[in-house]
């Protein structure tokens, strides 16, 4: 069960449940393009140099290891997810979903106010249009983008 999962994929969850032969890589730079919202919203929950590395030099980062820990709140064998993702989903819903969603929007304000986003989706659409009219990421694409190994 080995996934690539981008960063973007992460930051509106409320726990981050991972098989434990599972890991995160983002492959966004070397396909040309910029990673999301994992520029601004990676180094807060890795630290700035690990968010570097995955996101410049293409560091695997396994789920049950001590950097994996700083993004994964739980690691279950991959033979138990579907009963963790269970387990979690009746936790977070057994009070009611309102509470919970009113408390996750108060910690994306607490951590991440409306202006700070605005200017990093400001930054990451130019940024992002830059990469797409750039003759490279055609190439890069061709190179590096293997439809065979991704999954649906």
């Amino acid at each position: 069960m080995n996934e690539e999962l981008g960063a973007t994929s992460l930051w509106g969850t409320q726990m981050v449940l991972a098989a434990d032969d599972a890991y995160f890589t983002l492959p966004a730079r070397k396909e040309g393009i910029v990673p999301g919202f994992g520029n601004l919203r990676l180094p807060r929950q890795v630290g700035e140099r690990l968010a570097r590395q995955m996101i410049m030099f293409e560091r695997r980062v396994e789920c049950d290891s001590a950097a994996g820990s700083l993004i994964v709140d739980r690691v279950v064998p991959a033979t138990a997810i579907s009963a963790a993702i269970d387990e979690t989903v009746e936790f977070l819903t057994g009070s009611g979903v309102v509470s919970t969603a009113s408390n996750r929007r108060s910690l994306r304000v607490a951590t991440e106010p409306l202006d700070l986003n605005r200017r990093y989706a400001a930054t990451y659409a130019e940024e992002q249009a830059r990469c797409h009219f750039s003759p490279a990421l055609v190439d890069n694409l061709e190179k590096f983008w293997n439809a065979d190994q991704r999954r649906a």
